[in-house]
Formats: structure tokens, C-alpha cells, sequence
């Protein structure tokens, strides 16, 4: 069962993977094709809400999954994996939030965290690697370079958190980048909210 259940998150884990490529190509097409701009500007508004329902959707996710992870699955968690999920915790509750409101700054409020965790996350990949790069206050309880999760070769419970915040960091990205724009057309004269001229 548990080995199911880590196999899931894992599986997930690269699905998360993929989707970040998947933004991170539409935001650059986004950036340097008129043409591709000119395609999202009539829904820069839907867009800004669903990427904040999908930011929060996958934070509530890894939320989940950390805590059945220490609950259920009884995996202790190291110092840095406490660090991590003090970066996503808040996330399910801010991106919730967001979305509820439609509050089109969602994205900007939640960017520090996600940023914060992902070099967390990063700091733990490389002592999971490097086990004799612990600090002292990796030792002291469970050892960060502890692997509980070792699936498809490369997927443990850092590179999970690192797949999860970098794709709500991307999502609140697209969030405040669509909401900024919405923003400005609703507030240029002449224009509504979808970027089309009124009669």
C-alpha cells in the first residue's frame, strides 16, 4: 500500500515536471511571438484564475502528501524537510485565498515562497547526493541525506518538492502576469476586460 502510495507522488512528481516545461515554453513563446501573445490576450483573465487554481491545486497536493508521508507512512521528517514544508504550507491557504477572491496579485503574494522552498529543496537534493555535506543540524535528528523514496531513479522526497514549487512558481507567474494584463486592457478606454474594442 505505502509503496503504492510512493509511487503515486512520484509519478506525479514528473508530471509536475512536465507541465513546468510545458509553461515555462508557453511563457517564453508568450515573450518573443507577437502572435503567440495576440492568442492568449482574450483570455488573460480566465487564465490568470485557473493558473491561481492550479498553483493552489498542486500545493495542496504536496501538502497532502507531506503529511501522509509523516503520518501515515511514518517517513520522520529531516530539519530541511520542516524548512520545505514551511515554504508550502502557506501556499494552500494564500493560493486558496487568491482564487476565492480573484484577487489578480494572488501570484505576487505567494512568489516568495515557492522561490524560498525551491532552494531549499535544491540545498537537500545536493546533501541527499553529497551525505558527507551535512551540517551538524542535519545529524542531530533524522540525517537529511535519508532517502524514504528512491522511485524511477531520481525522484525522492526533495525532488518532489522541488517539481511542486517550481511549478506554482511558474502558475503564480502566469497568474500575475495574465492579471496585470486584464488589469490594464479593463482600465484602457475603449477596451473591456477580453481586450476587444467596445462599439
Amino acid at each position: 500500500m505505502i509503496g503504492t502510495v510512493d509511487t503515486t507522488f512520484a509519478a506525479l512528481a514528473i508530471v509536475a515536471q512536465i507541465a513546468s516545461a510545458v509553461v515555462l515554453i508557453g511563457l517564453v513563446a508568450a515573450l518573443v511571438s507577437p502572435g503567440v501573445r495576440g492568442r492568449l490576450v482574450g483570455a488573460w483573465d480566465a487564465l490568470s484564475r485557473q493558473a491561481t487554481w492550479a498553483a493552489w491545486f498542486v500545493a495542496a497536493v504536496a501538502t497532502g502528501g507531506s503529511m501522509y508521508f509523516s503520518e501515515i507512512a511514518d517517513y520522520v521528517p529531516c530539519p530541511l524537510c520542516w524548512y520545505q514544508r514551511i515554504a508550502m504550507y502557506p501556499l494552500a491557504i494564500i493560493l486558496l485565498v487568491g482564487a476565492l477572491l480573484r484577487d489578480r496579485r494572488a501570484g505576487l503574494y505567494a512568489l516568495v515562497f515557492p522561490l524560498v522552498g525551491a532552494g531549499i529543496s535544491i540545498h537537500h537534493i545536493y546533501i541527499e547526493v553529497n551525505p558527507d555535506a551535512e551540517s551538524a543540524t542535519c545529524r542531530a535528528g533524522v540525517p537529511c541525506s535519508t532517502r524514504w523514496i528512491d522511485e524511477f531513479g531520481y525522484v525522492t522526497i526533495p525532488v518532489m518538492a522541488l517539481s511542486a514549487f517550481v511549478l506554482i512558481a511558474l502558475l503564480s507567474v502566469v497568474a500575475l502576469l495574465a492579471g496585470r494584463r486584464a488589469g490594464s486592457d479593463a482600465a484602457t478606454p475603449g477596451s473591456d476586460p477580453a481586450g476587444t474594442a467596445r462599439p
